[in-house]
């Protein structure tokens, strides 16, 4: 028995199979059923682009040794009107002071008003805004530097940590702010003091929904996903003390960005970003380092937009739809499975390239989906196939032995009768050597289409023992009953040589039949019940008759 590949689907399945696989994959996305699986797949491709630390950008750490030479915290602002005049000396060109100065210190205002000149004086500092709720569940308020400090700092910007779903660092927000995206990110702000980059066109994925936005609530737009340097906290670093003391020399300052921020243990926030986990998080002095990094290389990375995710899924889980009317791709699993292979491909590509975040699991499993179903009906088409005649389509040898082991079974379990007959076709050889096998093919087609018609409940069974045998399963049938039915299919036959008397593909022919019913107290088994049918087959077949009908 052979099995040839299922063909390419016809016009109007394609159409049906496109719409239905679209509506599937538009649904996964808009519900982000495929999030986690999406974040972890661009966390493990993103690994493999290459993100080099650029060395102009010196990290000086708040850690423990400062504490341990300076004091507690927080320092009085005079520590850090000397940093911003030690580094101003040593000829910086940006400085991000990431620490809060939003209130006043109270006994010690000449510190605040030394900060504040130092700030002036340099004119490269940029101080951080915060939003924080104001009570329990409550609105949010900007936490900014005192007006003092605002007014002499070059620039304000946002320290927002934007965190997934999964608690990852993936995201960075580079506008947000209170009611509207007013405030430039850290990064941002620090990046934007040269003044040709301050009219820069902001990449990233816009927020639709602005217009919309209450005045109480934290807004965030341009969203794109910070490449993070291998490893994440690879760049310059420096102690605030050695810096302050002077032990860093002037050389290893000069023209570098520097951003200040908190590392000690207890005192700084721990990030999960790709590639580092929560046991070992990222500083928050680090995360505003990668993202000023992005800015200073642009390698930005802005995520799709839903619209053009689904889009794009649409189109890759469509293709094989296309792509099977090409030479080489007719049979529908070959496209499909290459599509699954090319839709993380593209990914990649898109990620390393053209620097765009293409979430691709949705499609992939659109496509996997379409290929398991494949897979599923290419089995119980070989397993029909198994079990089937090829010539007449009705079960084979296999298939009856099964089913008349299962009914025997059965019939004792609920008491009811089992009927069986084994028909044969008389002269069946003579047919074959007078008018060829094509002839011979046409009868037995011919017979297995009044059989099929003459058992038609679902547990009747129709099967082609073999040459020109036949048997009909029957059961919860009684003997009376299989008689009739044996007389009906001999009237059939009758009819069909009435109406094709001179046909050449099939001509007339008769059948014997040989008859058995079991009740359950014969406790007969598989074979003796169709050695009874068999022989009831040889006794009709004896009596020469043409239409002959035989009980055991």
């Amino acid at each position: 028995m052979s099995t040839t590949p299922s063909p390419a689907p016809k016009p109007l399945a394609r159409v049906l199979i496109g719409v239905g696989a679209a509506a599937l994959v538009t649904l996964i996305t808009l519900l982000g059923l495929t999030y986690r699986l999406d974040a972890w797949l661009y966390d493990t491709l993103i690994a493999g682009v290459d993100q080099p630390v650029d060395d102009r950008v010196l990290n000086i750490a708040i850690d423990e040794k400062s504490l341990s030479e300076i004091g507690r915290w927080p320092w009085s602002r005079r520590t850090h009107a000397q940093m911003i005049e030690r580094l101003r000396e040593a000829g910086v060109r940006g400085i991000a002071l990431n620490v809060l100065l939003s209130e006043p210190a109270l006994f010690d205002p000449e510190g605040d008003a030394l900060l504040a000149r130092a700030l002036s004086r340099s004119g490269n500092v940029v101080l951080p805004v915060l939003a924080e709720a104001a009570e329990l569940n409550g609105n949010s308020v900007e936490l900014m530097p005192i007006p003092e400090f605002a007014a002499s700092a070059a620039a304000l910007g946002h320290v927002d940590m934007a965190l997934d779903a999964d608690g990852v660092a993936r995201s960075h927000f580079l506008r947000a702010g209170l009611g509207s995206p007013h405030w430039p990110s850290l990064a941002l702000a620090l990046y934007q003091l040269e003044p040709e980059r301050s009219t820069m066109e902001l990449p990233g994925l816009r927020n639709p929904r602005l217009e919309a936005a209450s005045p109480q609530q934290w807004v965030r737009d341009h969203q794109v996903l910070v490449p993070y340097a291998s490893p994440p906290n690879g760049f310059r670093h420096a102690s605030y003390s050695d810096v302050l003391n002077g032990r860093i020399p002037d050389a290893m300052l000069r023209g570098r960005w520097v951003l200040i921020g908190v590392t000690a243990t207890g005192m700084s926030n721990e990030l999960a970003v790709p590639g580092y986990s929560r046991q070992s998080g990222l500083s928050g002095l680090d995360y505003q380092a990668n993202a000023f990094n992005m800015l200073l290389r642009d390698t930005a990375i802005t995520p799709m937009s839903v619209t053009a995710q689904v889009l794009l899924s649409i189109a890759l889980v469509v293709s094989p739809l296309l792509l099977c009317s090409l030479p080489g791709l007719r049979r529908i699993w070959r496209p499909t499975l290459l599509m699954i292979g090319i839709v993380p491909l593209a990914a990649f590509l898109l990620l390393a390239f053209a620097q765009s975040w293409y979430p691709p699991t949705a499609a992939m499993m659109v496509l996997a989906l379409g290929a398991s179903v494949w897979i599923y009906r290419r089995l119980r088409r070989t397993h029909r196939q198994a079990q089937s005649d090829p010539l007449t389509g009705l079960a084979n040898r296999s298939k009856f032995d099964s089913a008349l082991d299962q009914e025997l079974r059965t019939a004792r379990r609920t008491g009811q009768p089992l009927s069986l007959l084994v028909l044969d076709i008389d002269h069946f050889k003579q047919f074959n050597d007078n008018s060829g096998h094509a002839t011979g093919d046409a009868i037995l087609r011919a017979l297995a289409q009044i059989l099929r018609s003459r058992a038609r409940r679902p547990r009747d069974l129709v099967a082609r023992l073999g040459g020109d045998e036949f048997a009909v399963l029957l059961p919860e049938t009684s003997a009376q009953a299989a008689a009739t039915i044996a007389t009906t299919i001999h009237v059939d036959l009758a009819n069909l040589s009435a109406r094709t008397p001179d046909s050449e593909t099939t001509p007339p022919f008769s059948a014997s039949i040989g008859i058995h019913t079991c009740s359950a107290e014969d406790e007969l088994g598989a074979e003796e019940l169709f050695g009874l049918a068999d022989t009831a087959l040889y006794r009709a077949k004896q009596a020469g008759r043409n239409r002959s009908v035989s009980h055991a």
